[in-house]
């Protein structure tokens, strides 16, 4: 079990950081619905699921709530698709270059408006693609289900 929590918190942390979404989140939320969908429907016979649905559901609920608060301000629209987000000129070098990632942050000039807000966007997009699931939860994750539900 300590496997799975240090592999969940190296995942999400590396989805959200002080309400931030990062180019990742989406992507990873895609994946972790899949997880999600599997764990509840193993919870009642394996420990490890059951540990997981709960705290997939406490992170969905964070996620949304950082897109409705990105929402909520003035933003540019998303990108028109998805895998626009693959866009090459949206990915940064293989190659590390700590000098030009602090250049990009210090000039303001980390992602293009439409790109940043299409991180909180997808993100929410691929929890709705799984609503049918959080609506179907066996009533112990009912209430976080609920929580989730709220914020799509």
């Amino acid at each position: 079990m300590a496997s799975v929590k240090k592999s969940l918190y190296e995942l999400t942390t590396n989805m959200e950081h002080q309400s931030t979404l990062w180019h990742t989140t989406p992507f990873g939320m895609v994946f972790l619905c899949r997880i999600l969908e599997k764990a509840i429907a193993e919870s009642g016979q394996n420990p490890v699921a059951h540990f997981l649905a709960g705290e997939l559901l406490d992170f969905f609920s964070c996620i949304l709530q950082c897109f409705h608060d990105g929402d909520e301000m003035e933003h540019a629209e998303p990108l028109p698709m998805f895998s626009d987000l693959l866009r090459e000129e949206y990915l940064w070098s293989e190659e590390y270059d700590e000098e030009e990632d602090e250049m990009r942050y210090e000039e303001d000039e980390v992602f293009p408006d439409d790109l940043f807000y299409s991180f909180y966007y997808y993100s929410w997009q691929a929890v709705k693609a799984y609503q049918d699931v959080l609506e179907q939860v066996p009533a112990e994750f009912s209430k976080p289900a609920a929580e989730v539900l709220k914020l799509l």
